[in-house]
């Protein structure tokens, strides 16, 4: 279920206005204020699981804290990114209202900055608690009357943010016939463009899923379109870089905790251009090995 707030101008900001429109799943592509944006550069976040206790932690870690650290590092970035995309568990647990209350206000610099941020529901978020703290516009696509999707158009790539939430607090997650075909016919008809998909569970083709349920229509549908040059997913706290045939497929680690020791806690810096995605992994904790880890990801023909 994503969804797109559009920035507060530092203009509006400082007038005290509460003017700020949102956008709801389509929409044509909205840059960061300022000269200085690059339009080919991305702040990706996953699972930041912020609470309404801002005090709440887990596996040794205080979310807000972490999720607070993030935003300052992508708020220093130099050039200005053009978007930050959280892809989904925003919230904790249950994706209470107050989480989202929480969770708004942690990420409200980036908006007071210039920048549009691009939401997706993961499996911990709750679509009308979500919908209680943001409400949102008609923007959507109208044929997914129960999911909603995101389509970021930018220079060099377009952005397809999916909507795998199931059932919140529960494991797996699933796209569905309805959405699949949707994506299948949007994607024949970007055919001329370079395409990026999202979604926030990872495939998994194991007898037991803990991903997307419907992990084989998936690929089925992304495998033989080569416009699409990669998929990017979250969901399992982990940081990964592998390809499935000659798609690339990247799971981005998560903003709180970790499920495995070593595994590290950060964020992703994205760069765009015509033939390759660059990402670097930017840990929370900076002595960790995977600090600064980089791959560029050249684009399948």
């Amino acid at each position: 279920m994503p969804i797109t707030l559009h920035p507060i101008s530092r203009r509006r900001f400082l007038a005290g206005s509460i003017a700020a429109g949102i956008s709801v799943a389509i929409s044509r592509y909205g840059f960061a204020d300022g000269a200085s944006a690059d339009p080919h550069r991305f702040a990706l976040l996953s699972d930041t699981h912020i609470a309404d206790d801002r005090t709440a932690h887990e596996r040794g870690v205080t979310m807000y804290d972490h999720l607070q650290q993030a935003i300052g590092e992508v708020a220093a970035m130099s050039p200005a990114p053009a978007a930050m995309i959280v892809n989904g568990d925003c919230a904790y647990h249950f994706g209470k209202s107050a989480d989202y209350e929480q969770f708004l206000g942690l990420i409200d610099p980036i908006r007071k900055a210039g920048w549009p941020i691009h939401l997706a529901m993961g499996n911990h978020d709750d679509r009308p608690n979500f919908w209680n703290a943001i409400p949102g516009d008609s923007d959507r696509v109208k044929s997914l009357d129960d999911r909603q999707v995101l389509v970021i158009e930018t220079p060099a790539v377009d952005w397809i943010m999916l909507d795998s939430l199931d059932k919140t607090n529960s494991t797996p997650g699933i796209l569905g016939k309805a959405q699949l075909d949707w994506l299948a016919a949007e994607l024949d008809h970007r055919k001329e463009r370079k395409i990026i998909v999202m979604v926030h569970h990872q495939p998994d083709t194991r007898e037991k899923v803990e991903g997307l349920i419907d992990t084989p229509q998936l690929l089925e549908t992304l495998l033989p379109r080569k416009q699409v040059k990669a998929l990017l997913y979250g969901h399992t706290h982990e940081w990964r870089v592998e390809k499935r045939d000659d798609l690339h497929c990247i799971n981005l680690p998560a903003v709180a905790y970790v499920f495995k020791q070593g595994e590290p806690s950060g964020w992703t810096d994205a760069h765009v251009s015509n033939d390759s995605l660059t990402l670097e992994l930017h840990c929370l904790d900076k002595s960790h090995p995977k600090n600064g880890d980089t791959h560029k990801l050249v684009f399948r023909t």
